[in-house]
């Protein structure tokens, strides 16, 4: 058969079996491997190649952010490649519009993963869903951009995202009950499928949920913006979430918040506003008793992924002990550990905005020195707002990488 009845041969590079999360490891993910994609019956790639990722994740996204598949791979080079494979077969396409530029399936695409993988795919690809029926404006592709960047932060951190590997927790009317074995995210659409529950908070900025093992996160992402909430919507939405673990799982947590976000100065803004009127209420006090900070980049997955882990939280903190003087529970600020003269401190690596809030009030309240320790990625956007009071000590993120990151 002539050489131009095929698409040219697309140089696949597959991910390793186990996904790490240091840059080393980022890179040596990829071997090579050869996928032939026929021009008119395309077959559908290896699901560890980073054309299924692009076109699985564009799938259950409905609209994946062009800059997110600079986060699949550390090689620009291979993710332009494959882009060009797979828009030139028809699978993929780019659609830029009002200033977001965002992949979508092609009609092949569509029909491809529908047909070869229904269990996973066709609830997305059906209907008139917004993953299937992309409305035009702004608002609606932008949210669609937020949780399309929520999966990339949670696929990369180890959790996971596709139907037919998820407990079905929020399927009606499920006969047995789920367990939750790994970490597993759970996106807005999805929860919705339990109807009348999703009602009473409907208007909330929740762009999905995590489930642990042992915690239950409810997950937003403000992206580049200082978020606002309506605090009696989310209150609602937190209600839910726990009786949904309860009744689903036979397990009883209260939920958590996790707030993403594309830059830390957001973190700063959030903390310096909840000293005036600008207080964002629902984050600081009366939300979720914790509310992580984590960014959209390799740091925030690291951070997730250890926020998954709480034995490796463990045994961080019992290192850390080791050089710094025992808590004092029956203080008046909390602490997590004291320095030789005393002082208390707070270990601020996994950012938790509320407690954080609470110490650094509660030391210009007392009139208290006091010190934070984080890693030393996070030190630029801790240290304004730390002023003369409190001490900042870092953590060598590469030392923490190389001992709880790296496979022997």
């Amino acid at each position: 058969m002539l050489e131009s009845d095929f698409s040219a041969l697309l140089q696949s590079v597959l991910y390793t079996n186990q996904r790490q999360l240091s840059p080393e490891s980022k890179k040596a993910r990829l071997n090579s491997e050869v996928i032939s994609i026929f021009s008119a019956f395309p077959v559908l790639p290896m699901q560890d190649s980073l054309y299924y990722e692009l076109l699985a994740l564009t799938a259950i996204c409905g609209e994946l952010p062009c800059v997110c598949a600079d986060r699949l791979t550390s090689s620009k080079s291979y993710r332009k490649k494959v882009v060009t494979s797979l828009t030139h077969d028809k699978l993929l396409r780019i659609f830029s519009k009002d200033h977001l530029r965002g992949y979508r399936l092609g009609i092949r695409g569509k029909r491809l993963l529908r047909e070869r993988a229904p269990e996973r795919f066709q609830f997305y690809l059906s209907g008139h869903t917004d993953t299937n029926s992309i409305k035009s404006s702004p608002a609606r592709r932008l949210r669609l951009h937020r949780i399309a960047q929520t999966y990339v932060t949670m696929l990369n951190a180890g959790a996971m995202i596709y139907r037919d590997e998820k407990p079905p927790v929020f399927v009606p009317d499920g006969s047995s009950p789920c367990r939750i074995k790994a970490p597993a995210f759970y996106d807005s659409r999805e929860m919705k499928e339990l109807g009348l529950e999703m009602v009473k908070v409907h208007g909330s900025r929740m762009v999905g949920s995590l489930l642990t093992p042992s915690r239950t996160f409810a997950v937003f992402n403000g992206m580049d913006a200082v978020p606002t909430f309506d605090t009696q919507i989310e209150q609602r939405g937190k209600i839910m979430l726990q009786n949904i673990r309860y009744t689903r799982t036979g397990v009883s947590h209260t939920p958590d918040g996790i707030l993403l976000s594309d830059q830390w100065a957001v973190m700063a803004t959030l903390l310096e506003d909840a000293k005036t009127y600008k207080k964002e209420h629902f984050l600081f006090g009366e939300g979720y008793e914790h509310f992580y900070f984590l960014t959209n980049d390799y740091h925030g997955e690291t951070l997730l992924w250890l926020l998954c882990h709480p034995e490796i939280i463990g045994q961080l903190n019992a290192m850390l002990l080791q050089e710094l003087q025992p808590p004092c529970r029956n203080a008046f600020i909390e602490n997590d550990a004291r320095t030789d003269a005393g002082a208390p401190i707070l270990f601020c690596y996994l950012p938790d905005l509320p407690r954080l809030f609470r110490f650094l009030s509660a030391l210009e309240l007392l009139q208290m020195k006091g010190a934070i320790l984080c890693f030393d990625f996070q030190a630029n956007a801790l240290q304004p707002l730390c002023g003369d009071r409190v001490e900042l000590q870092t953590i060598d993120f590469a030392e923490f990488e190389r001992r709880f990151l790296t496979s022997p």
